[in-house]
Parts: structure tokens; C-alpha cells; sequence
């Protein structure tokens, strides 16, 4: 396995470049770090571009990794980790391939649509929370943080290199595809039908707005129905991913009963 010992390497220097990439835009290279992550995209079938071991660590290369890995001194890995405490192990990747939207659409029976959301770490917990109760696909329209960014990445737990992620910037031709495919447009708004009232169509896309704005008004004028958490006190509004558990929450619950 080569050895880099300077931090004036041109691969370091590459990675750092990499690293300074804008948060909002789409990265021709993601930043994957830990062991678990890394192996989450491996499995994906994202080609890994170059790894960076702990010298000092006792982690073991895996064959995926042998022909790319090198070891480094704690202090550069330090440099090159997107978090204050890093692990031992930092992989750079070309993302995976995206995804056969027809396919996707075509056997889902729930999708969550995002519209503007800028912040990763609820995009990540959104990607996350969609996973582990059963949502066909993410789908992110124009203004959405890129779910490739290392704290999306993070805050997803994986679930970034498993679920299908949708990038369909023209809303118009968003909505025209899941009307193609027999969707049901639901909007979450804070007025509407009461969440658990409401019976899920046997093909629903959920829609959710920028936190503070909601939706495009666009966008909610072409929904068939609006869905309202109900709530009680002086609170206003919820954090975006905490709208989309509850509202999947509701969406499972209807499924079993």
C-alpha cells in the first residue's frame, strides 16, 4: 500500500480541492468517512476514486479498496476530514449511478417529494426516516441540497446509497411523471385534512416545502389534496423531517390496519 508522509502530495492536494467544493452543488466526487459508510457505498456500486488510511490505525484494506488506499499520518487525515473528531478512514467516490426513474415510479406505492430543502442534515434524516418505512423514492426538485454532501451523508446513516434518489428539477415535469404513473399529489401544508383522517391512495407522493416558505405555490396549486399535521399549543410549525415521519408514520399505520 503506498505511503503519502506530506501534505504537499498532489493527491492530498486534489482531495482538499474536492473537499472545498460548494455545499450546494451537485459534487463530481463525494466525500465518504468511516468504515460503515464507505462500505455502504461500495455496495452501492460507486467507483471509488482514491482512500486515505490512519497510518497509525489497525484497520485492515479491504480487496475494494487495495488499489486505491494509502496511508497518511493522523495529522493530514485530520486535514482532509469534513468533522471534528474523524475516523480512520476517508474514501473519495464518483456517485452511483442514478436510478431508472420509469422503473422506480412504476413499483412504488409511496414517494416523498421535496421541494427546496437546503439544510443536509434534514435532508439526510428525511433520506433515513423514508428508508426505514418503505418509501419507493426520495424525489428532490430544483433548490434541494445535494444528497451527496458529506453531512447529508452522515445525518442519512447510509440510507444515501440505498434508497433511489429522484433529481427532477422541473417541477412541472415532476408532477407530469407521477400523474403518468397514477400518483396521488398530497401537499403538507399547516391547513388541510387532518393527518390521521385521512385515507392514503393506494399511490401517494407526498410533498413537502421549504421550512419557513412550504411549498411553491405552484406546486401546491397542482396537489390533489392538502394534508395538515394536527397540533396543539403555540407552536407554529415543525422541522421538516419530523412533518415527514409523522406523516409516513401515518401513511404505515393506515397500510395495517
Amino acid at each position: 500500500m503506498k505511503v503519502i508522509e506530506s501534505a504537499n502530495n498532489p493527491l492530498i492536494k486534489q482531495a482538499k480541492r474536492i473537499n472545498a467544493g460548494k455545499a450546494g452543488d451537485e459534487p463530481a466526487i463525494i466525500v465518504v468517512e468511516g468504515r460503515k459508510l464507505i462500505d455502504e457505498a461500495l455496495k452501492s456500486g460507486a467507483r471509488l476514486n482514491m482512500c486515505f488510511i490512519d497510518s497509525d490505525s489497525t484497520i485492515a484494506s479491504q480487496p475494494e479498496l487495495a488499489t486505491k488506499a494509502m496511508l497518511v499520518p493522523r495529522n493530514i487525515l485530520k486535514e482532509l476530514a469534513t468533522v471534528h473528531t474523524p475516523g480512520n478512514i476517508i474514501a473519495y467516490f464518483e456517485p452511483p449511478a442514478a436510478p431508472d426513474s420509469t422503473e422506480i415510479l412504476e413499483k412504488s406505492e409511496m414517494v416523498v417529494v421535496l421541494d427546496r430543502i437546503q439544510d443536509p442534515g434534514n435532508l439526510g434524516t428525511i433520506m433515513r426516516t423514508s428508508e426505514a418505512l418503505g418509501v419507493g423514492a426520495v424525489i428532490l426538485l430544483k433548490g434541494c441540497c445535494s444528497p451527496f454532501n458529506p453531512k447529508t451523508i452522515r445525518a442519512a446513516m447510509g440510507s444515501s446509497f440505498r434508497i433511489p434518489m429522484l433529481s427532477m428539477p422541473d417541477h412541472q415535469q415532476a408532477l407530469k411523471q407521477l400523474k403518468k404513473h397514477n400518483f396521488i399529489c398530497l401537499a403538507a401544508s399547516m391547513q388541510g385534512t387532518p393527518l390521521p383522517a385521512f385515507p392514503f391512495p393506494a399511490k401517494s407522493a407526498l410533498f413537502f416545502g421549504q421550512e419557513g416558505q412550504g411549498l411553491h405555490q405552484e406546486i401546491f396549486a397542482e396537489c390533489n389534496h392538502t394534508l395538515a399535521i394536527p397540533m396543539q399549543g403555540q407552536v407554529e410549525s415543525l422541522n421538516v423531517a419530523t412533518s415527514v415521519a409523522l406523516c409516513l408514520y401515518e401513511w404505515v399505520r393506515g397500510r395495517s390496519s
